[in-house]
């Protein structure tokens, strides 16, 4: 635990350093964030507001460590490339094959366990308490989640069945690589999971 904390602000201050090295123009534009001179940067993440101090780049309303993190990565990362309209999976990133490849076969596990067994309405429900917007698809229910303004995750699920479990997976913008690395990628798509499984335990109370 403490190599890992250690690791963490390492991480987190090489990424500070980075950004100060931005103009809040340059990263506004390329993030597509807003910017307040005495509130930092503001983006939507999963439902919440999250805002970033400037200059010292403290994250406020972020789901956890991790997540702030992949979010002062995003904002150093982007590069203003427009979203493709085509999904990938994690094992399709740049470098991905490994663990973006390991990150699709455990959450397709996990969503199946989570919510492959659920109704439609409840899964909208709880998709919905992250802000997710329903597709049509040819999945049996399909989501997009805003996890940060310009890399949007989608979710498509089939439930199960007397023959079949339910199965689902997680999708990217074939422009995620511009955005974040495929590790950030995997801690993002990590960080959604969690968010629904704390979701699904609201929607049962």
């Amino acid at each position: 635990m403490q190599e890992e904390n250690r690791m963490f602000s390492e991480m987190r201050k090489a990424a500070v350093q980075r950004l100060e090295a931005c103009s809040p123009q340059e990263i506004c534009r390329n993030a597509q964030v807003g910017f307040d001179p005495r509130q930092g940067f503001s983006l939507e993440s999963l439902g919440r507001t999250v805002w970033v101090a400037h200059p010292d780049f403290a994250v406020e309303g972020a789901r956890d460590p991790w997540h702030a993190l992949v979010i002062l990565h995003y904002l150093e990362m982007a590069d203003g490339t427009p979203l493709s309209g085509r999904t990938i999976s994690f094992g399709e990133l740049p470098q991905g094959m490994v663990r973006g490849g390991g990150f699709d076969r455990e959450s397709a596990r996990t969503l199946g366990a989570l919510l492959g067994e659920r109704e439609p309405r409840e899964v909208e429900a709880i998709c919905g308490r992250l802000g997710a917007e329903p597709l049509k698809a040819k999945a049996d229910f399909s989501a997009v989640f805003r996890f940060l303004p310009r890399y949007p995750i989608t979710l498509n699920l089939w439930f199960g069945d007397e023959e079949f479990p339910g199965s689902g997976r997680l999708l990217l913008d074939a422009s995620a690589g511009h955005y974040l690395s495929v590790e950030d990628a995997v801690t993002a798509g990590a960080v959604l999971l969690e968010a629904l499984r704390e979701a699904a335990q609201q929607e049962a109370k």
